[in-house]
């Protein structure tokens, strides 16, 4: 009888630490069992293709042909804006007023919610229908999040989900999971820089680069996307190109 229960208890276990299925993850209760490392087959295969993990994009190398022409045939298109600060989000150097000719619509400083370039819709900065809210949710996927998923399923909940690139390499199964329950994924960049301080290529593969290791991991290709900071052009450049 002492061997059954130990051979119970091992498969009990075994099955509490499966890191090969969104299921198996998801089943996970133990936040240090969460954490576990796993290696995930399509992000080892592509991870060469990608950007370091972690660090910000400064450029679309030569060598990325298909990147790279999507960048370049936007690129008239995209907005000329001076970048603002550092990516660690440094500001003393930047005087926080600038000329009305500056193309930016930096929400962050001015609360502006109109775009100063012609044919870009406004910002969605309100819900006109009546007791109505919306869940927001930046830096996922994380590696403990499964009773937070729980209790949005509990409560029967969807929301918005902002991934960081690099934490989808990291985490690709709670990745899964979002999709699993019916929630909506978009992009919060690659590295988690200040976006107002990436000139625009830099700030284009931030977003790219995102979109992509979404698709390979969830087969989903975000739509919509927020940043540390706000470069309005992106916003439709990137996801309808």
């Amino acid at each position: 009888m002492r061997f059954a229960l130990s051979a119970l208890l091992l498969a009990v276990s075994a099955c509490a630490q499966d890191h090969t299925t969104e299921a198996g993850e998801a089943a996970i209760d133990d936040p240090a069992l969460e954490c576990a490392p796993y290696s995930y087959a399509p992000v080892h295969a592509a991870q060469a293709s990608f950007p370091a993990i972690w660090q910000p994009v400064t450029s679309v190398p030569a060598s990325d042909t298909v990147a790279r022409a999507k960048f370049l045939a936007m690129n008239s298109s995209i907005p000329k804006i001076p970048p603002k600060g550092t990516l660690a989000g440094d500001f003393d150097a930047f005087s926080p007023t600038y000329s009305a000719t500056d193309p930016d619509c930096w929400w962050t400083d001015t609360k502006c919610v109109t775009p100063k370039l012609s044919g870009l819709k406004p910002d969605i900065a309100n819900v006109p229908e009546p007791r109505t809210l919306g869940y927001g949710f930046d830096d996922g996927p994380n590696c403990s999040h499964n009773a937070f998923y729980d209790y949005l399923t509990e409560k029967k909940q969807k929301a918005t989900m902002f991934y960081i690139g690099s934490n989808v390499f990291d985490w690709p199964l709670q990745a899964q999971r979002a999709v699993a329950d019916g929630h909506e994924i978009c992009v919060h960049t690659w590295s988690h820089r200040y976006m107002t301080a990436f000139p625009n290529e830099g700030a284009f593969g931030e977003l790219y680069y995102t979109m992509q290791a979404i698709k390979l991991v969830t087969g989903v290709t975000p739509t919509c996307w927020r940043g540390q900071e706000r470069r309005v052009g992106f916003q439709r450049a990137a996801t309808e190109g």
